[in-house]
Parts: C-alpha cells; sequence; structure tokens
C-alpha cells in the first residue's frame, strides 16, 4: 500500500521508492517541478460517467463511439501485426500521424472532424449520428455544445470558417 507521502507535493509512495537523500521527493525533485492543478471535470462528463440514467448508461457503453464523433483528428499509422502468437497488440512502421479533415469538404471528403464544428449544432449531430447508430442524439447534442463552449479548437475551426466568409481570398492556415 502506498502511504509514504512527499512533503512538497503530497504524492502517494511505496515505503522502498525513498531518493538518494531518504526523502520521498523524486517527483517533484524537492518542490522545485510544480505541475499545474487539473481542470475540473465539466459537469455534464461527470453526470455522463457516474449517473445511472439511460443517457449515462448508453454513453458509457458506447464511449468510444462518442470520442470518435466529436474528435477533431484521428491517428494514423502504418500498423504491422507483430510475428507470432501471443496477447493482441499492435507495432507501429514508421511514423505516428494526426488525420484531419479540410475546412471544407469536397467529393473526396465526407465532413467530418473538426469541420463539424463550423455546422449549425443540428446539423452536425445529424452527420455524427449517421456514422454512430448507437450513440444518442440528446448526448450528442449535450456534447457539441459543451466541446463548443469550452474547446479551443472548436473556436479555431468557426473563426477560420467566418475569416474564409468574410474575405473569401484570404488564405487561412
Amino acid at each position: 500500500m502506498m502511504t509514504e507521502i512527499c512533503n512538497f507535493c503530497q504524492a502517494l509512495y511505496w515505503r522502498n521508492e525513498l531518493n538518494s537523500s531518504n526523502k520521498y521527493t523524486k517527483y517533484c525533485h524537492d518542490g522545485k517541478v510544480r505541475l499545474p492543478n487539473l481542470a475540473e471535470t465539466p459537469d455534464l462528463l461527470k453526470e455522463l460517467l457516474t449517473n445511472n440514467s439511460i443517457e449515462a448508461r448508453n454513453y458509457q457503453h458506447h464511449i468510444k463511439e462518442y470520442n470518435a464523433a466529436v474528435a477533431f483528428a484521428s491517428m494514423g499509422a502504418e500498423v504491422k501485426a507483430p510475428p507470432g502468437n501471443g496477447p493482441y497488440c499492435f507495432r507501429i512502421h514508421g511514423q505516428i500521424y494526426h488525420r484531419i479533415a479540410p475546412l471544407y469538404s469536397d467529393e473526396r471528403f465526407k465532413p467530418g472532424y473538426g469541420q463539424l464544428y463550423i455546422f449549425d449544432a443540428s446539423e452536425a449531430n445529424s452527420r455524427r449520428l449517421e456514422n454512430n447508430p448507437s450513440c444518442l442524439s440528446s448526448v450528442m447534442e449535450k456534447l457539441d455544445a459543451l466541446l463548443r463552449t469550452i474547446n479551443p479548437y472548436a473556436e479555431s475551426y468557426f473563426q477560420m470558417h467566418q475569416l474564409i466568409q468574410s474575405n473569401p481570398t484570404i488564405n487561412v492556415k
């Protein structure tokens, strides 16, 4: 059981994690490293993760689908199966990258990821639900509203859209 406490950062330690000075300050280096406090979890997410309502149970059961639906990017990599048999894992060959959609869709790109945040919220949620039929519309609407208010990337996409609408010749990056 972790019973030892750092005098500087209150981190918990196992009894045998003393540093060379016989102190429990390995992570904060005697108080020299200070991390900012974590932001408070939004009330909506607390409710969805802890309640037993129909919406919360659906969210908990389909959390991966909700996460993918409101994501701003997806991970891309060349995945190679490891040799032999064993527990599931994957091996990445080369580089990991993020896939993002262009600001505006065309014939090649269906609207998705960050560009959905320039759409009207109800249109964006309709598009998300097309790909995620297990998700509830009411939960998707609440998540969209939350992200539009607290996520700086949602605001950035919307600002880029507004700039281009006001001046179509502007080059936004």
